[in-house]
Formats: C-alpha cells, sequence, structure tokens
C-alpha cells in the first residue's frame, strides 16, 4: 500500500510539475510533515525504481519514529527542554566559529620557514625532543633466499668504500625486497618490526656485532648498525624536522587566532557594541 502511494505521489509530482505554488506531502506524524521533495532528494537518482521504493520506505519510516519520539521526549522531558535547547544553541555557535576560523587560517596563516626559524625553535625547547627509544643508522637488506651473491652483499654492507656503497645500491634496486642506507635515523622498535626475531634486551643486542644477520622460511635478512644513539638524550634535528614545522604552524596558528579575537573585540568595545558592567544590571 505503501509503495503504491509512493508511485502514485510521483505521478501526481509529475502531474503537477508546472504548478510551483503546490506542495506535495508524503507523510504526516502529528503537526509535522514529511515533504515530497525531502524524500526525493535522500534518493539517488541512480538505484533502480524497485530499490527506489524501498528505500524510499525506509525513509519515510524512519522520518515517521524519529518524529514521534521528538514529539515523545519534549513531552516527557519538559523540564530539562531549556537545557538542550542551550546545548544545541552552543553547538551551533562553535560550528560557525570553527568555520570562520578555519576560513581565517586558510587565508592568513604563513606555512613558510626559514632555516634559523628551525634551528631556533629546536634549541629553545630541547626539552619537548629527548628520545624514547633507541635511534640508528643502519644498513638493512631484505633478500630472498636464493638471491646471488650474498657473501657480497656481506661484503658491501660493511663498507665504508663509496664504489663498494654504489655496488650494494645498485644490487639492492634489483634484488632486495627491502633495503634501508645508513642516511636517515630509524626507530629501533620500527627497524624490529622488520626482523624475524624477538629482542627482549635492546641493549645486549645493540652491544653485539655491528653487523647481524637472520633467515626465515622465505628471506634472509641482513643487518649492519652504522651509527647508535641511545634514549633520553636529545634527539638529532634531522629526525625532528617535520614536527617542529608542525609545532611552529600550530604556534602561529593560535596567536593568528588570538589576534583575530582582541581586534574583534577591541573594534565591538570601541563601537559600543561591548559592555562589560561593574555591577549586573536589569535588561532592558
Amino acid at each position: 500500500m505503501l509503495r503504491f502511494c509512493i508511485l502514485l505521489s510521483v505521478v501526481l509530482l509529475t502531474a503537477c510539475s508546472n504548478n510551483a505554488e503546490q506542495e506535495l506531502i508524503i507523510a504526516r506524524a502529528g503537526k509535522n510533515v514529511l515533504k515530497f521533495s525531502e524524500l526525493q532528494a535522500s534518493i539517488p537518482n541512480d538505484l533502480t525504481t524497485e530499490d527506489s521504493l524501498e528505500l524510499a520506505t525506509n525513509l519515510i519510516q524512519t522520518w515517521v519514529n524519529r518524529e514521534l519520539m521528538y514529539e515523545k521526549s519534549r513531552f516527557n522531558l519538559d523540564g530539562v527542554e531549556q537545557d538542550i535547547e542551550n546545548r544545541v544553541e552552543n553547538y551551533r555557535k562553535e560550528l560557525y566559529i570553527f568555520a570562520f576560523e578555519k576560513e581565517q587560517v586558510g587565508q592568513k596563516l604563513d606555512t613558510n620557514f626559514t632555516e634559523n626559524e628551525i634551528l631556533s625553535f629546536y634549541d629553545d625547547n630541547q626539552e619537548i625532543f629527548q628520545l624514547n627509544d633507541y635511534i640508528l643508522k643502519v644498513r638493512y637488506v631484505k633478500l630472498k633466499l636464493n638471491s646471488p651473491n650474498v657473501d657480497k652483499v656481506e661484503e658491501w654492507i660493511q663498507s665504508e668504500d663509496q664504489e663498494d656503497i654504489e655496488k650494494l645500491t645498485e644490487y639492492c634496486h634489483k634484488y632486495a625486497v627491502k633495503f634501508f642506507n645508513d642516511t636517515n635515523w630509524v626507530y629501533f622498535n620500527e627497524l624490529l618490526r622488520e626482523l624475524p626475531i624477538e629482542v627482549y634486551n635492546k641493549e645486549s643486542f645493540l652491544r653485539s656485532d655491528n653487523m647481524v644477520d637472520f633467515t626465515d622460511q622465505e628471506f634472509l635478512y641482513i643487518l649492519s648498525i652504522r651509527d647508535l644513539q641511545s634514549k633520553n638524550t636529545l634527539s638529532p634535528i634531522e629526525l625532528e624536522r617535520s614536527r617542529i614545522k608542525s609545532l611552529i604552524l600550530n604556534k602561529r596558528k593560535l596567536e593568528l587566532l588570538s589576534s583575530i579575537r582582541r581586534k574583534l573585540y577591541q573594534d565591538a568595545k570601541s563601537k559600543g557594541n561591548v559592555i562589560i558592567y561593574d555591577k549586573p544590571q536589569l535588561a532592558q
């Protein structure tokens, strides 16, 4: 029956499409009505007729249930109605403020950095750049077990000769499943996720030979530790550079929004739109 009503409404809509003054409704719950145009806007155009009817049926029932529950809740919770209205109004204001602040930040926030600015922030805030894990510079290669010239890889991975390093890099581009060079710092925990071992004592592991290898059923893992920095020491700036930029941006954002609020307040105060009374006054 409901589907029949929906189909009938579609026919009526087509017939009355030239009459802009007439608004069709598809359901009523108490004093509230669901307009056909509202229902139609919620149904994608690419659905089949059968799917559209099924979705429309569900949407109508959902709307009716919500309206009935809303009226029941207003009747039963009359004592908290004002509190709910206040919370809704506060939320509405926060949404407007958030949208305005986002627009202002997008238009006015300076996102450029100088090297001196990054270095200065790093030097002035060293307490927040303390390491909570070991960091390493490593050469790490993950190979299939049948990879060729593994003995050469073990030789190159420990070498300081630039030609050997280039040979290692070229080899890894051809055969390695994964390869870390020693140009960047890596957190020890991140590295351990790459290895087929459980390390219960980090200090002992890091005191072992600077080159170790492991195997599992498919792969050979070769690791050479080139440099090490202990936890609870100052993290190197190259590891923190992107974090520093993020922190500087956030600081600029807070300062920008604070400046906008101060200007709004001063402008409103100078025009007499803001008055803070020493004593409460009767509303006029």
